[in-house]
């Protein structure tokens, strides 16, 4: 394991890894897991992201992924991932990573990253916001906030666009059964014969639910549009976005807001 320059806090590792298993979600999206090579603890927080170093048709390629697993030290040499197969590209990479799982070959993992990870008082209430493929981030700071402090007060929203595109929906309702204060709500964004649970657009739905307080915290994964659609029309339901974190602040920034949590 070595020492990567970095100039965030706390500092990056870039660690060895073996691909340890690779498997279907939903008809788009897969679970990778991955382990330290030599059985290294993994450091990082809730809410990091990692940097994926790997070689595909003899390039080199850095790629981003979100942590979907929270740091559990049981299994402390442990990743989980999320990839969702939308293009020739990842069709690619995930032929490359099942090519080498169970191999002793190894990629480089660089982490942690990213600024928005659970750095927040529990004992205010949360807001965690996910589109699409967000979930994967979402649901880490969701379990790590439960295993903190089950009488936390957490709001799970997860928002698609198509009901196939939904996924461990059974996991995460256990989610409600871990937190005394947790409820997670499922978004499809226009009506479906075999969707029963809410429609519209994710703001939409927090909106009606009149869940926000001035001291909210709320974590949002998903675009930028998104991110930022959803804070401006949540800020008259008294969000602010001084309390909100999220990964777009970072590498999406909107330069007339002066206010951002990081």
């Amino acid at each position: 394991m070595s020492k990567v320059a970095a100039v965030d806090v706390p500092e990056r590792y870039s660690h060895e890894c073996r691909v340890a298993s690779v498997r279907f979600l939903n008809r788009g999206t897969f679970q990778v897991e991955l382990e330290s090579s030599i059985g290294a603890a993994l450091r990082y927080t809730a809410g990091h992201y990692l940097q994926l170093n790997i070689t595909i048709d003899g390039q080199a390629h850095s790629l981003s992924y979100s942590v979907a697993n929270r740091p559990d030290s049981k299994q402390p040499h442990r990743l989980q991932l999320f990839i969702q197969n939308g293009s020739l590209f990842t069709e690619k990479l995930l032929r490359r990573l099942v090519q080498l799982c169970g191999r002793q070959e190894h990629l480089t993992v660089i982490l942690p990253m990213g600024r928005a990870f659970l750095q927040s008082d529990l004992r205010q209430p949360h807001l965690l916001v996910a589109a699409g493929s967000g979930i994967s981030k979402i649901k880490c700071l969701a379990e790590e906030i439960v295993a903190r402090d089950p009488s936390t007060d957490v709001r799970v929203y997860w928002s698609n666009k198509d009901i196939d595109d939904f996924y461990l929906l059974e996991e995460f309702r256990e989610w409600e059964t871990l937190g005394e204060n947790l409820s997670f709500t499922p978004i499809l964004e226009a009506e479906h014969p075999d969707w029963n649970g809410r429609t519209g657009f994710i703001f939409e739905v927090i909106q009606q639910d009149l869940c926000i307080s001035d001291n909210t915290v709320a974590y949002l994964c998903g675009s930028p549009r998104m991110v930022y659609g959803t804070i401006d029309q949540l800020t008259p339901y008294r969000l602010h976005e001084a309390n909100c974190y999220s990964d777009v602040f970072e590498y999406a920034p909107r330069e007339h807001k002066t206010n951002v949590a990081v």
